[in-house]
């Protein structure tokens, strides 16, 4: 049965946990020294009632758990504020020398290798900075050329950028996501403008007990394809720069991305192969204390050589707690455990609360420690292998229903094969795992290399062709699916009040989620409702790309101009993640010179080369193109029927348009000037300095109206 009350912990850490997401998202006008002093009023007024209900007993006891929960609220809400990362203000847009250490192997793109650096000194001009800034680094390099390594120390000149948000509707806060990982800036690097630092300086990241160099040692060791060596480095060190964008695709289709990063899963087989390898200390020791220690620490130092990575220090943590209650002769609740290890983590880290990968390593955990039991009461069947077979199943169902309402609300995905692919790969997974830590000693003394290095590079070999196989197969993937914050929080509460509810307490979550199912049920009815009897005009930010959206209730049209492949990659995203999104017929046109488009809801209509007429009935606007020609443009102004037929909302300059400022005419007399990412910093300036109503994307975002 599943007792709240053997769960103590979650009436202070539910509240605090939700004070720390409260800090993290509070806006910087929130003062902490506001926070501070709510705290110590609560922590007064707690200490107060307590000593009066000391004294008198007849005071009600239920006031204890308003008090509780505003004290941790608020205990949470401090530390989230106090440890938010602040922007340093690095000097920006201009050329600047920069040394630092490579958190990461480089990652290849199309044109360039990206990897995260942490900044030891950076020169600017003649000022000199120390910081500890991490920057998104982007570099070109010769193909002859080495490539840094994680860990080594590199001097690099190059321009800086601060990271911004697109500003377009329903995006992700890219700048507070990497803001909350203390990193602020682009980092392009000059293609000739990259040098390593002497040995002296690397501060031992060869040495023979850091992480990068052990991750390097034992790889050094594994010969076979890319994709197998990829694989042994991603489940067994923790090293997925290597991976290919095939691979990993793969993998997502076949619901087995799981696999790829070292979580609880491997942590829990690590922790079983260490147990068995350990096994004959309980035959010299009666107690077993000393073979529980050698395990713990040898799992803590596995958590230091993977770069204590949320999920391993997460799982890490729970079985140590588990450890070491078998160890005091207590029996510790799998919950409480869970609850401890991801309350050290937060406390020591609170940003670590927002990383997507803690939330889905601990709510998959969770959910296993919860259905998985109920699953297994499903079946009363006695046959070995039928109830192992079932119990695999089990595992891997729980974890996949737990965790679906984040992964559709991060990934916008489902994988239909999760299942199947948790039945072949987890056995696979494990004789890899036992394979690897036994080989370890052996590799360290160089024996038998070539025998572990066949089974490992075999054992990756038959689980890359089983998730190509599964990938291929059709209706892999549900894709296009989408929650919003509220529908995202109405299924977890539905999750955890039907898990109450399916462990024996019936009345109240019965009646709680009658009353959640029905407010979400009447919430997206009408925001339908309001969509549909809604218009708006979206003039989304790309760079070096023109985007104009026209929607007329679930009914939208997009025009598109580009430069490149990569804007149209992002136009696409954003096209297939925000408009789908809301359930749209969705027609996307890309114009060509002199074709008149004719939309569901809207026009596109040449007016002249580089000169464009769009919209709907009534709203629309104009695009002005680097193709322009003034000459021909003055002439389509002194248009006197264009000017008494239509006068337009907009005007987009895209891509920099030979025009010095607009002429206002009467044409314009009412237009908006935007000018979006397609043109450069300083023609946005140049246009802004000489005109009044002006919007620029790169700093207010997307241009919107909505009617």
């Amino acid at each position: 049965m599943f007792d709240l009350r053997k769960i103590p912990l979650l009436r202070v850490l539910a509240p605090f946990f939700g004070g720390v997401m409260s800090g993290i998202h509070l806006s910087l006008k929130i003062q902490i020294h506001v926070v501070i002093m709510l705290l110590i009023f609560f922590l007064l007024m707690a200490v107060v009632f307590y000593w009066w209900q000391s004294h008198r007993p007849e005071l009600p006891r239920w006031l204890n758990v308003p008090l509780l929960f505003l004290l941790f609220y608020f205990a949470g809400a401090g530390s989230g504020i106090l440890t938010r990362p602040i922007d340093p203000g690095l000097p920006v847009n201009q050329w600047v020398i920069v040394r630092g250490e490579l958190l990461a192997s480089p990652y290849p793109q199309s044109y360039a290798h990206t990897f995260d650096l942490e900044i030891h000194l950076l020169y600017s001009g003649d000022s000199i900075c120390r910081t500890s800034t991490i920057l998104k680094a982007y570099l070109s390099m010769p193909a002859d050329s080495q490539l840094p390594g994680a860990g080594e120390i590199w001097q690099f000149s190059g321009k800086l950028y601060p990271i911004r948000n697109s500003g377009n509707p329903g995006t992700p806060d890219y700048r507070s996501i990497m803001g909350r990982k203390n990193c602020w800036y682009r980092f392009y690097i000059d293609r000739d403008g990259a040098e390593a630092m002497p040995n002296r300086e690397v501060k031992g990241s060869d040495s023979r007990l850091s992480p990068s160099g052990f991750r390097r040692r034992v790889s050094d060791h594994w010969h076979g394809d890319l994709e197998e060596v990829s694989l042994l480095k991603a489940v067994c060190l923790g090293d997925r720069s290597s991976l290919s964008d095939d691979m990993r695709q793969a993998y997502s289709s076949a619901g087995g991305m799981h696999l790829l990063a070292v979580s609880g899963l491997h942590v829990g087989l690590i922790w079983w192969t260490l147990q068995y390898m350990t096994a004959w200390l309980s035959l010299i020791f009666r107690k077993g204390s000393q073979q529980t220690v050698l395990v713990l620490a040898l799992l803590w130092l596995y958590a230091f050589l993977t770069g204590f990575s949320s999920s391993v220090c997460r799982s890490v943590c729970m079985f140590s707690f588990f450890s070491l209650g078998r160890i005091m002769g207590e029996r510790l609740h799998p919950l409480n455990a869970i609850l401890v290890s991801a309350f050290l983590l937060v406390v020591i880290d609170p940003q670590r609360l927002m990383d997507v990968g803690f939330q889905l390593s601990f709510t998959a955990i969770t959910g296993i420690v919860t259905l998985h039991p109920l699953c297994m009461k499903l079946t009363g069947a006695k046959n070995r292998i039928f109830r192992w077979v079932w119990e695999a199943t089990s595992v891997s169902l729980a974890a996949q229903i737990s965790t679906a309402p984040l992964v559709i609300f991060y990934f916008h995905q489902l994988p239909v094969y999760s299942l199947i692919t948790s039945l072949f790969a987890i056995p696979v997974l494990s004789l890899l795992i036992a394979i690897f830590v036994s080989s370890v000693p052996f590799m360290e003394a160089g024996i038998l290399t070539e025998f572990f290095n066949y089974l490992l590079v075999g054992l990756a070999s038959l689980m890359n062709r089983f998730m190509d196989l599964l990938s291929s197969l059709p209706a892999a993937v549900l894709d296009d699916l989408h929650l919003n914050r509220a529908n995202l929080l109405a299924w977890l509460l539905t999750l955890v009040l039907a898990l109450i509810f399916m462990h024996g307490r019936r009345r109240i979550p019965v009646f709680l989620l009658m009353l959640l199912l029905s407010v979400t049920m009447a919430w997206n009815s009408f925001s339908a409702f309001k969509r549909r009897s809604s218009s708006e005009l979206v003039i989304s930010h790309f760079r070096e790309a023109s985007m104009i959206s026209f929607r007329e209730g679930t009914r939208v049209n997009h025009y598109c101009w580009y430069s490149d492949s990569t804007s149209r990659f992002y136009m696409k995203a954003f096209r297939d993640t925000y408009w789908s999104r809301r359930i749209y017929y969705n027609q996307l046109y890309e114009p060509e010179k002199g074709l008149e488009y004719t939309g569901t809801i809207s026009v596109c209509i040449p007016l002249a080369e580089g000169a464009w007429c769009l919209g709907g009935g009534a709203r629309g606007g104009l695009l002005l193109s680097h193709e322009l020609n003034p000459d021909i443009w003055e002439a389509v102004l002194a248009d006197s029927m264009l000017d008494q037929a239509w006068r337009p909302d907009f005007i987009l300059l895209s891509g920099e348009p030979p025009l010095d400022v607009p002429q206002p005419g009467n044409l314009m007399s009412d237009a908006v000037l935007v000018i979006d990412g397609s043109n450069r910093s300083k023609f946005q300036d140049r246009i802004a300095r000489k005109q009044d109503r002006v919007h620029l994307t790169e700093h207010s975002g997307a241009y919107v109206k909505r009617w």
